[in-house]
């Protein structure tokens, strides 16, 4: 197993990448240093894989590493139309295919490759366990080509598409926040580390955000199906895309019921037959028809799981030490409950983009309605936190401090049962000591400064001198948290909005310190916690998680903390599309 670089070179190479952003203030980076960043990306992923995976040499259901590769082995060997099937070799009770179509053609794609490397790696029904040095190395491989393929390009897509067409963009801000985005440790973790190809869906995801912003709104409603389609989890982000459409719809219909419904009849046609090309190849294999279908979508509801599995930082499973939801609730009444206590949590941030949408009221929608699903939906698992850390990530050049630490080791620290379970301490070290040297002092580059501005007599100006007598407004890009909250992103009207302002403007010259602060306090925490488990008393016979719990509760107290912070900015921004100050979708 190779060791992560010791901290004293984490230092030297987190010098070499962030100096040469901070040392150029607003002007154009060195043309390696993008490429640097893509390689140095590449290069911690490959150093994650070197570590244990989950339920590594754990017979008899070992782990989400084996469920990819019986995936692989099932696609293979058997007809589609048995994929979700429970059959003499398909056994559903050993890792059946539970997730979308999209994924089932992903583990075929990605079987082909492991059969010319090694045939008995999908050898049906002989493969179960199948840990070789070669088919663990070719499995690994998958994951990274998959980045290759969806992470990387996705996030170049999206920091161009956002952040390209800010005021005082350049690629010294462009770079920067690309690093960020692709260093951020949770992902790394769990799809290197860990096990899985969460890089589809939230590369499917990132794409169309990009397409969004760009104003191709149907290319961008096929991309999230396509990543609904991959993985269900991706429902966390739905409501924000339905809102933020919606919202465009309405607003491209200027009052005109009839324009309007013909725009959300061509995202929802969009939806449709994307859905239709996914589950198409199930309704014909084999004349199976309706009953294809049904079998496939059967698989995606984990209902008989229950209301939570293992230990997330949600807040069913965070209470439960003192309510025994369990026990209370039926499996169908707990679904009932969560599903009402989800709505009524998202439903602000939904109404808040479908009255004032906006490019970055969108991504805190998106912050908002994925952190309510984590924390009050059914049947969470530790790697959902994923969903909201997206966005969160993206939004990195609008609310620094959070992006370059709190969110981040908040989401790491929350997984911690879940990654030393699965061998993986060094790793989580390893990757979380690297972001913060390289990110942790909550500074971002500066924007570029325009040139002085020109004689108002000028017939033509540039679109960076705003005109005489008119507003400058704000593109959908991004700013560090105090010259944001100077530029303007508070709440839509009334009370509410106004309140919300002036608690932005109070904040806004130590908001962005503010986070770092917490981070550390947050880091302290979790050292403490650490050590308490690492060096202190094991726990009582009637109390054998209680490690854990100390992690649960940390992130979920702070989860709450980052969605009331979302709220506040989404809030700011669909009252500055109201009064003029935010451009518009």
């Amino acid at each position: 197993r190779a060791p992560l670089p010791t901290p004293r070179r984490l230092r030297t190479t987190a010098g070499m990448l962030t100096s040469a952003l901070a040392s150029l203030g607003d002007q154009t980076p060195p043309r390696w240093v993008l490429p640097g960043v893509l390689l140095f990306a590449v290069l911690i992923r490959v150093l994650v894989s070197t570590h244990p995976h989950s339920g590594q040499g754990k017979p008899p259901m070992f782990g989400d590493y084996e469920a990819q590769r019986h995936w692989m082995e099932l696609t293979l060997n058997t007809p589609l139309s048995q994929w979700y099937v429970h059959t003499k070799v398909n056994d559903l009770q050993y890792w059946g295919l539970d997730y979308p179509p999209l994924t089932a053609f992903q583990s075929w794609i990605c079987g082909l490759w492991m059969r010319a490397v090694e045939p008995g790696s999908v050898a049906l029904t002989t493969s179960r366990g199948w840990e070789t040095p070669v088919s663990k190395l070719a499995m690994r491989a998958t994951v990274i080509a998959s980045d290759l393929a969806f992470t990387l390009p996705a996030t170049l897509a999206f920091v161009r598409a956002f952040y390209g067409e800010e005021r005082g963009a350049n690629g010294n801000r462009m770079t920067w926040a690309t690093a960020l985005i692709l260093l951020a440790p949770a992902p790394i973790l769990v799809d290197h580390g860990h096990f899985q190809y969460n890089n589809w869906s939230l590369g499917l995801t990132a794409y169309a955000v990009a397409a969004i912003v760009r104003g191709r709104n149907v290319l961008g409603s096929v991309l999230f199906t396509a990543a609904l389609c991959h993985k269900q989890m991706s429902l966390y982000h739905a409501p924000a895309f339905f809102a933020h459409l919606l919202g465009v719809c309405l607003s491209k219909g200027g009052g005109d019921a009839r324009k309007a419904l013909v725009e959300v009849a061509k995202l929802g046609a969009a939806v449709v037959l994307t859905v239709a090309v996914h589950l198409a190849p199930f309704y014909l294999a084999d004349g199976a028809g309706v009953a294809g279908v049904v079998s496939v979508l059967t698989r995606l509801a984990p209902f008989k799981r229950g209301l939570f599995e293992d230990y997330v930082a949600n807040f069913w499973c965070a209470t439960s030490p003192i309510v025994k939801w369990r026990r209370l609730l039926s499996i169908p009444n707990a679904a009932k409950l969560s599903a009402f206590a989800t709505a009524g949590a998202m439903a602000p941030a939904m109404y808040a983009q479908i009255r004032a949408p906006s490019p970055e009221g969108f991504l805190w929608c998106m912050a908002c309605v994925s952190m309510s699903f984590f924390l009050f939906s059914f049947q969470v698992h530790e790697k959902s936190v994923l969903l909201p850390a997206l966005p969160v990530s993206m939004l990195c050049l609008r609310a620094t401090g959070l992006a370059t630490f709190f969110m981040p080791v908040l989401v790491c620290v929350s997984m911690w049962p879940l990654l030393r379970k699965d061998g993986l301490g060094v790793a989580y070290v390893g990757c979380v000591v690297l972001f913060v040297a390289l990110f942790g002092d909550g500074t971002a580059p500066e924007r570029s400064k325009p040139p002085p501005p020109a004689s108002p007599k000028r017939r033509w100006l540039p679109g960076w001198i705003p005109s005489p007598g008119k507003r400058r407004t704000l593109g959908g890009g991004g700013g560090n948290d105090a010259s944001d909250a100077k530029d303007g992103n508070v709440a839509n009207g009334g009370l509410l909005g106004g309140v919300l302002s002036d608690v932005i403007s109070l904040l806004g010259p130590t908001e962005q310190r503010a986070w770092v602060v917490a981070g550390r306090a947050l880091a302290a925490v979790a050292v403490a916690c650490h050590a308490w488990e690492a060096l202190g008393p094991p726990p009582p016979p009637s109390l054998p998680h209680l490690h854990a719990l100390a992690f649960i509760e940390v992130g979920f107290f702070g989860f709450l903390g980052v969605y009331a912070y979302c709220y506040v900015r989404l809030w700011a921004c669909a009252r500055d599309v109201g009064a003029g100050k935010l451009k518009a979708n």
